[in-house]
């Protein structure tokens, strides 16, 4: 520094000539000093802008990979492709993969904006939506029925999202709790997730949730989630970048139609909020109402509850519970109020899981939607197979985590393991249900074991 300094001054006595040249000169000295030591900063001023420029483009800089961002800036000079040494180890393939669906996923944002154009409206004809509720128990085989929409490429598919309000459901009053539903579920039908942030969270964030996440073709799809092999291990869901709200309504909003899927509601009165029937309508809604046969559930339930000790008063009080609340819904529906007429419609496990590809039409042609040929190819696929896992949905061209076994087998398989007299006290706490939905009563065991007599009417 002080050897600079001595070389500055000698050259500045030697050309100090005159008064004119040393002014000149003496500029020109005090500009390169000035320049000496602001260069010195210069590559942490550069460095602090291409930060902010990453910041700006929504980017997540991570602090352990501050030494990649210098070796990018050594790469932008040198035009060079040397990115990944040894002594960066901590700036994984997988980060860099995810850094770039995370720069990808604003292609949604921004697709999102065109939905809102006029020029939609004049390509499909109409501004409303035509949106459909999926309602059932446990173990109807409702996450079948949402897979058949699900692999609609016009579908945005949610799986359980009102799952994401369980804790309310025990730590809130009724009448609280199902306003929080309804709010939940009129912002999905809306496309409108702004006020929605703590369910992009748990859909997001939660590992427990991914399920919810990996059920949906529209949020599991690159470049939201990365596309993987089909024999790849168990799937990490942080290898799946974070939504946002606004990043959902695009995506919602780049679809035609919302299906949503849930075990959640109880009763189908309470959907009448969701039912405008007064002005015009930003979206159609439509209800599926999935039931199966009593027995089967409650066969179902013991099966999956093997720990418990069951005996004939719990049975009772299960079957009895249960078919009441049945029996309440199917009565409200058959009334047909005026908001639900023509939007409700009932649809048996056992017809589903025996003729798919009949009811699917069936279906598409209740709720408006054109069939597509890839829930043809798909069901044709899955015809013999009925039982479904969520995960699959992150590759549909791949296998679908199913148990291969034939629908008639799965539907009437606890004809072969309910005993008679457990039979007998499901009938007697539901026969009206059982009547109403079509269900016929067995006479003995031998009818009971004799799969070949059908039980549905």
């Amino acid at each position: 520094m002080l050897l600079s300094t001595r070389l500055i001054k000698i050259r500045h006595e030697k050309l100090c000539t005159t008064n004119r040249v040393c002014v000149t000169v003496t500029g020109m000295m005090i500009f390169f000093v000035i320049l000496y030591f602001t260069s010195k900063n210069w590559g942490q001023l550069e460095e602090d802008e291409i930060l902010t420029n990453l910041r700006y483009n929504g980017l997540l800089v991570r602090a352990e990979c501050k030494a990649c961002l210098k070796i990018a800036m050594a790469n932008q000079q040198r035009h060079q492709d040397d990115v990944t040494t040894g002594q960066h180890h901590n700036c994984t393939k997988l980060q860099r993969k995810i850094d770039l669906l995370e720069q990808k996923m604003k292609l949604y944002e921004n697709l999102g904006k065109f939905t809102e154009e006029d020029s939609l409206v004049n390509h499909y004809g109409s501004k409303v939506r035509q949106n459909i509720l999926v309602i059932s128990n446990l173990h109807c085989g409702s996450s079948f029925l949402g897979e058949i929409f699900n692999q609609h490429p016009q579908v945005f598919y949610l799986h359980e999202p009102v799952e994401s309000l369980e804790y309310y459901r025990e730590n809130r009053p009724e009448n609280v709790y199902d306003t929080m539903v309804t709010h939940l579920l009129n912002g999905i039908f809306h496309c409108d997730f702004r006020e929605l942030a703590y369910f992009t969270d748990f859909i997001s964030l939660q590992y427990s949730s991914i399920k919810h996440r990996l059920s949906s073709r529209a949020l599991s799809s690159p470049p939201l989630c990365p596309s993987f092999s089909q024999n790849h291990p168990l799937f990490n869901i942080r290898m799946c970048t974070r939504l946002r709200p606004q990043t959902l309504s695009a995506i919602c909003n780049l679809h035609r139609h919302t299906v949503v899927k849930t075990i959640q509601v109880d009763f189908i009165h309470k959907l009448s909020y969701l039912m405008d029937t007064e002005g015009p309508a930003d979206y159609a809604l439509k209800v599926v109402h999935l039931v199966r046969d009593p027995r089967a559930l409650i066969d179902a339930k013991i099966q999956n509850d093997l720990n418990s000790n069951w005996t004939t008063t719990s049975l009772r009080q299960n079957a009895r519970a249960m078919c009441k609340d049945l029996l309440l819904n199917i009565k409200y529906a058959v009334s047909a109020p005026p908001w639900l007429q023509g939007r409700y419609t009932l649809l048996r496990y056992e017809d589903l899981a025996t003729k798919p590809h009949q009811i699917a039409e069936q279906l598409y042609q209740f709720v408006g939607i054109n069939n597509d040929a890839q829930v043809r190819r798909w069901l044709d696929k899955k015809s013999n197979t009925v039982s479904y896992s969520g995960m699959s949905a992150l590759n549909p061209s791949g296998p679908v985590e199913v148990q291969d076994r034939s629908s008639s087998e799965n539907v009437f398989q606890w004809r072969g393991r309910m005993p008679y007299s457990v039979v007998r006290i499901i009938e007697t706490e539901c026969y009206e249900v059982m009547n109403l939905l079509g269900y016929k009563i067995v006479d003995d065991m031998d009818e009971l074991r004799a799969t070949n007599i059908p039980l549905v009417d």
